[in-house]
């Protein structure tokens, strides 16, 4: 008895969890955005790098300023002492050396380039990190139209299931009277059983969808969420589109080309710390823009190697200008094929509408045929039926695919949602620290 008052009282504290795990949340379009911009994993993580790249400028402003070790001081002082004593020259400019990097390091050139550099690979950070943003949340809105594609796409499996139950009804019921020859109703069937398995096939791409989306909100694994219904395009007011419009625009907002802007420019002042690096080193690095300074070879001192050193600087300059060109050249390329599509898309508008009625029109004429007792193949039935259902749904996913592409074309020159600034890492620590109050 206990043992079945125990299993009641788990039934009773897990049913209700459950349920209210699985309860669906209508989102918006416009709550993507705002949650995607907030609460989105990657978006935070790289809102944290762009914050170390911040905190790093600091550091290196920092660096210039006079800093009290005990033991470099005595053993830069002792150095000089013995070398006076000896003679030894020698050791005296070794120590004076040591004792101006630490009591005066703003006299050591590297110091100098290095701030400089650090807040130009800032600068880098925060344009990899608007290019990061905007590409999870026109992932997130992608994301959000294919749901309200594959949405439609299940009730209209639904409601196909439906006028074929009806017409296996008829051609059954006819069959056993012999008005159609026996088999007929088979095919029908097996009709029936295909669209049951598209609707359970779609049903679990629809959940993967919803978990996906929800991932990407920064919401718990167990979430389920419902997109609410967009506005379609008036496609009879829009016009096509001219790549030439859009080329400059493209190029000149592009974050991803902004940021070689700034390593392109933070490469002169590698060059210079390598040039006067026999003044000093800098023990700075080269910032959290993934390293890409902290690898090449810099001299101690003045050296036979410091030639090929400038080089290397020089040679990873022109790659980085190598780099920004193929990231240029690849968004032309994106947008030369975003504009065809588009215009396609368009032009051919016209006729998935007529293409529709077209076969809606043949449908129902069979079907009128049929309740008339005409004689119908049933062939040409289901055929007609298939027809009528693939040009609805190519209709619908022209609709929503023109409404992505609308969406990565304002991605691709940052209009509408992504001309907004994304969430940085202040903001993200105000509103933990105000949910902590």
């Amino acid at each position: 008895m206990r043992a079945s008052v125990l299993f009641l009282a788990s039934v009773l504290l897990v049913a209700p969890y459950g349920s209210r795990a699985q309860t669906p949340v209508r989102v918006t379009l416009d709550q993507v955005v705002q949650k995607v911009s907030t609460e989105n994993f990657n978006v935070y993580a790289n809102a944290l790098k762009v914050y170390q790249a911040k905190e790093a400028v600091q550091v290196a402003r920092m660096n210039l300023l006079p800093r009290l070790n005990v033991w470099n001081l005595a053993g830069a002082a002792i150095e000089i002492v013995t070398g006076v004593y000896t003679g030894n020259g020698a050791e005296v400019a070794g120590g004076a050396v040591s004792l101006i990097e630490d009591v005066a390091p703003f006299l050591v050139p590297a110091n100098w380039f290095k701030a400089s550099q650090s807040k130009l690979l800032y600068m880098a950070d925060k344009e990899a990190y608007r290019a990061l943003w905007a590409n999870e949340l026109m992932t997130a809105k992608a994301m959000y139209v294919h749901l309200l594609l594959d949405e439609s796409l299940l009730e209209h499996i639904e409601q196909s299931e439906e006028e074929l139950e009806k017409l296996y009804v008829i051609v059954r019921t006819k069959e056993l009277l012999g008005g159609v020859p026996q088999g007929a109703s088979r095919d029908i069937e097996i009709r029936k059983l295909a669209l049951q398995e598209d609707r359970q096939a779609l049903e679990i791409l629809i959940a993967e969808e919803q978990s996906l989306l929800a991932f990407m909100m920064g919401m718990p694994g167990n979430t389920v969420v419902t997109p609410a219904a967009v506005p379609m395009p008036q496609f009879d007011e829009l016009e096509p589109l001219t790549y030439e419009d859009f080329e400059f625009r493209v190029l000149d907002t592009a974050p991803e080309s902004r940021q070689y802007d700034y390593f392109i420019e933070a490469a002169k002042y590698a060059k210079q710390e390598v040039m006067y690096s026999f003044l000093g080193t800098s023990s700075t690095s080269s910032g959290v823009a993934g390293g890409v300074f902290d690898s090449l070879p810099k001299q101690p001192g003045l050296g036979f190697g410091t030639a090929a050193s400038m080089r290397i600087v020089e040679a990873q300059k022109e790659l980085l200008k190598l780099q920004k060109r193929g990231i240029e050249e690849i968004l032309k390329r994106q947008l030369k094929l975003l504009v065809t599509t588009y215009n396609l898309d368009l032009e051919n508008y016209g006729n998935f509408v007529r293409r529709k009625r077209l076969t809606r029109e043949a449908n129902e004429q069979l079907y009128e045929r049929l309740r008339l007792g005409q004689d119908v193949e049933i062939i040409e039935l289901i055929e007609a039926s298939r027809n009528h259902i693939q040009a609805d749904t190519s209709l619908f996913a022209m609709k929503y695919r023109f409404m992505s592409n609308s969406d990565r074309l304002a991605r691709l020159i940052f209009h509408g949602d992504y001309s907004k600034e994304p969430i940085v890492i202040e903001s993200l620590t105000a509103q933990a620290n105000g949910g902590a109050q």
